[in-house]
């Protein structure tokens, strides 16, 4: 009588012929000390979480029900998408709509997850703001993209502006030229076998490209330009 998966567990429970059998034992799985395995009349019926068992106040002898199985596995698959989302926050900080993105890749659905993001996002385990800053400093100081790809990317995750414009407003303005700086000078054989009468142009649109803006690649050029030919 053992299912193929947890969902199988309702027409199981019906195969019993019963409206109400108690569980015969609960065992910690060898593979698992977190999950356990309950029995009905010695048999395994399904795995549920540690969180489940207390949620439900599960032992030996309570008394199950379709619905309440139904209920258990509603729960589970309450905490399988919370642990889930804890994992991905574990690795890197991401905003909230990048969980809502990658939790819908997996199969889940706005119902299943909006409610684990609400109270994920209460706990401060997702902060948006937080999450806008290391990214616009990371991308800055690691790719060395400037404000506007950074800005257009993190719009993109689902980051409001205010949030984009605190978070940018924190790059400042000598960075940025020390850093087009870097980068022209970087790509320095590529220009000089440009044309003299062409390498403005081309540093201009090479910085627009790394998503600087406009006028302080304006401002910079005359001096990357003597740089370059010095």
């Amino acid at each position: 009588m053992k299912p193929n998966t947890e969902r199988d567990t309702i027409k199981i429970f019906e195969s019993i012929g019963k409206e109400r059998v108690p569980i015969s034992g609960i065992e910690v799985q060898k593979k698992n000390a977190y999950r356990y395995s309950i029995f009905v009349e010695n048999n395994f019926l399904m795995g549920v979480s540690e969180q489940t068992l207390v949620h439900f106040n599960l032992h030996v002898g309570t008394e199950l029900t379709a619905n309440l199985l139904q209920a258990i596995e509603l729960q589970e698959q309450h905490w399988k998408i919370r642990d889930y989302f804890i994992r991905l926050l574990a690795r890197r900080d991401h905003s909230r709509q990048e969980l809502v993105q990658k939790a819908h890749k997996k199969g889940y659905t706005n119902a299943e997850i909006d409610s684990i993001l609400d109270e994920l996002e209460e706990k401060k385990y997702i902060r948006n703001d937080v999450f806008a800053r290391k990214f616009a400093q990371d991308k800055f100081n690691f790719n060395h993209w400037g404000k506007q790809k950074i800005r257009m990317e993190l719009k993109k995750k689902g980051i409001k502006s205010y949030d984009i414009e605190q978070a940018l407003e924190e790059l400042g303005n000598d960075e940025i030229l020390e850093k087009m700086e870097y980068l022209v000078l970087k790509a320095k054989p590529r220009f000089l076998r440009a044309e003299k009468s062409k390498r403005r142009k081309k540093i201009f649109d090479f910085l627009i490209r790394k998503g600087y803006d406009s006028a302080h690649v304006m401002k910079v050029l005359p001096s990357l330009l003597n740089k370059l030919d010095a």
